[in-house]
């Protein structure tokens, strides 16, 4: 008797185990591999970290599903109403059936994770599909169980596992052709060791305050009567950035070397860094290199060179792991008028270092952390280079100048919590008596359009060079490009020469060259025939870089 209710419910059964392998494998084996080849630049750990998270977790969930579907089958016996576990199942499978719909098929329409704001009330239309999908496969489901009663267990099988068969036929292409998933990465990572250090002799800094569009932060600075804090400074507003974006943004500064997709953006981030000039002429001026960038993909052994980048392995904590990937899981494949619970604009990888990695402080440009990072100047004799980027502008904008969480913050707000980080940076340095012995250089990456990157070309620029006295502060006509940073800027500035003394030589008339593009598309090379902030004068010049394809 017990052998053969044990073989009764193995054989009903069956179908939970595959649709319970189905969900599991779709969920967290497919999607993350998918997710990860499609953005592998954007991910600080490897490829190899991430399947033994998610397997350990499939494992894991995979267990509660039996157990929870084991439950109701039990329940079901006991009180014999087979109709308990008949609609269980019913359910069960047309959750699965309608999630693969919903991530496969539906995603198409998802909103731009670029840390924009998402209005899900502009979705209404995705919203109606989800629901007459979700309609339509519950009643396929009980159409098939009122009509093929008998057989209708076998039938949602081979459904279930002909979907999981082309889904794994998607997988394998990706494994095999996509060479980057099983670079190494993750192991090199900018700590905040050293960010309160300087120089008795010559300092070297470079604070990059992200998306901090020039014409706003002027208004801001004057709004506030924060002008003051630039009198020694020479501010450039005619000034044009590279890209519309801070991926590629980051390593032309660092570099001067352009991203034209010739190779794919992990080759030349690293090769970029690796061959950077401002690095060599820096350490040929025995200078003590310090980078603190959040998302650094610079993985090779050269990036050691600088003194806060340590040697940490790539795992991952797992519970927080599990949680920010359930985040986007959530956000791809439940039904569109539920997708803003996923939170996923907290999704955040870089949180979830393992905690044996924390014998280091890791680096977070979050404007509020880095404010109470920063602390009492420490002096050394070497000559101190210090690149320091922070959120600056970016979204989201839900703080104030005092870093208090608001509703319906605005743009504004967002760049005066970044002022009140400028403003005690400067004050700290000041107060160490190294100022006058520093290059002090703050600009953005790009500047900032209401969430279009077209007209994001304008960032901010001021400059003060070694021993730079104002009684206030210059302004210049100027028409700069971001490729004079590192072909002259820099170099002139490490040499002696006033911010005011900065490229002499350069044409009223110039025309300077723009790299833009649209998330996932390809990149357009424009030029700008007048001033930085006249976006109506990009003009394409006809050449277009198509998106390197991973392989």
């Amino acid at each position: 008797m017990v052998v053969y209710r044990l073989k009764k419910f193995l054989r009903e059964m069956i179908p939970v185990i595959i649709i319970a392998f189905s969900y599991v494998f779709m969920l967290y084996i497919y999607e993350p591999v998918v997710m990860y080849s499609a953005n592998v630049n954007d991910f600080w750990f490897g490829f190899f970290a991430l399947i033994k998270s998610n397997i350990a977790f499939s494992m894991l969930a995979f267990l509660c599903l039996l157990a929870f579907s084991s439950l109701i089958y039990l329940i079901s016996s006991l009180f014999k109403k087979r109709k308990i576990y008949d609609i269980y199942l019913i359910l069960f499978s047309s959750a699965f059936i309608y999630l693969y719909i919903q991530g496969n098929f539906l995603a198409g329409k998802l909103p731009i994770l670029d840390g924009s704001p998402i209005i899900w009330s502009s979705y209404k239309y995705q919203s109606i599909i989800s629901i007459v999908a979700i309609i339509c496969v519950l009643a396929l489901n009980f159409i098939l169980y009122f009509n093929f009663k008998e057989s209708y267990k076998k039938t949602i099988s081979i459904i279930t596992s002909t979907i999981i068969v082309m889904i794994l036929s998607g997988l394998i292409p990706i494994l095999i052709n996509n060479k980057e998933l099983y670079i190494k990465k993750g192991i090199y990572v900018s700590t905040t060791d050293n960010i309160n250090m300087l120089s008795k002799n010559d300092n070297f800094i470079i604070l990059l305050v992200d998306m901090l569009d020039s014409k706003t932060f002027d208004k801001v600075l004057k709004e506030n009567n924060k002008e003051d804090l630039f009198k020694d400074f020479t501010y450039y507003p005619d000034t044009l950035s590279a890209y519309p974006y801070t991926k590629e943004s980051i390593p032309f500064i660092l570099s001067g070397k352009w991203y034209e997709a010739k190779e794919s953006f992990y080759k030349y981030y690293n090769e970029a860094l690796n061959n950077s000039s401002l690095f060599k002429e820096l350490y040929k001026k025995n200078y003590d290199v310090n980078i603190y960038e959040q998302d650094l993909l610079w993985n090779s052994e050269k990036s050691l060179e600088t003194s806060n980048i340590k040697n940490f392995n790539d795992d991952l904590n797992f519970k927080c792991f599990i949680k920010q990937e359930s985040k986007f899981v959530l956000f791809k494949y439940l039904p569109f008028s539920l997708k803003k619970y996923s939170k996923i604009d907290t999704m955040d990888y870089n949180i979830c270092r393992d905690k044996n990695n924390k014998v280091y402080n890791v680096f977070k440009s979050d404007n509020k952390e880095t404010y109470n990072t920063l602390d009492k100047i420490d002096l050394q004799n070497k000559n101190y280079f210090q690149f320091l980027h922070i959120d600056g502008g970016h979204y989201p904008w839900n703080i104030n100048k005092n870093f208090e969480i608001i509703g319906n913050g605005t743009y504004e707000n967002k760049i005066e919590s970044a002022l009140t980080v400028i403003e005690k940076y400067l004050d700290r340095v000041k107060e160490s008596g190294q100022y006058d012995n520093s290059v002090i250089i703050i600009l953005a990456d790009h500047g900032d359009s209401k969430y279009n990157p077209l007209g994001r070309q304008n960032p901010s620029l001021y400059i003060k060079g070694f021993n730079e006295k104002h009684s206030k502060m210059y302004v210049s006509d100027k028409k700069v490009s971001y490729d004079d940073l590192n072909k002259s800027i820099f170099g002139d500035l490490l040499n002696g020469k006033k911010s005011n003394e900065l490229l002499l030589d350069a044409s009223n008339d110039r025309v300077r060259r723009f790299i833009w593009y649209e998330k996932s598309d390809n990149y357009y090379e424009q030029t700008l025939d007048g001033h930085a902030w006249e976006t109506k004068k990009l003009k394409n010049t006809g050449k277009v870089y198509e998106r390197y394809k991973v392989r």
